[in-house]
């Protein structure tokens, strides 16, 4: 069984090189342990959407998960009061 890994896609990935190099490590460290113990994450299903929203400090990163392939899928990532908006 292979590993679970996510992919950050390209609205994501733009949002993320606009922050500072310590929002950045803050960021990628809390989508790393998302995959060593999702457990522990601070996960919610969101209402009328079909995302998931995982928390880190400020930030919120919506996600969609690929059991098939078993990759997260990060489709945006935000500030608590952007992020609902889009």
């Amino acid at each position: 069984m292979s590993e679970w890994r996510f992919l950050i896609l390209k609205p994501a990935q733009r949002y993320l090189k606009r922050l500072s190099k310590t929002d950045q490590e803050r960021i990628i460290k809390g989508l790393k342990s998302l995959l060593t113990n999702p457990e522990n994450a601070d996960i919610k299903p969101l209402k009328g959407r079909p995302e998931l929203r995982l928390r880190i400090g400020d930030y919120r990163c919506l996600f969609f998960i690929d059991q098939e392939n078993r990759i997260y899928i990060i489709t945006q990532i935000g500030t608590r009061g952007d992020i609902y908006k889009k």
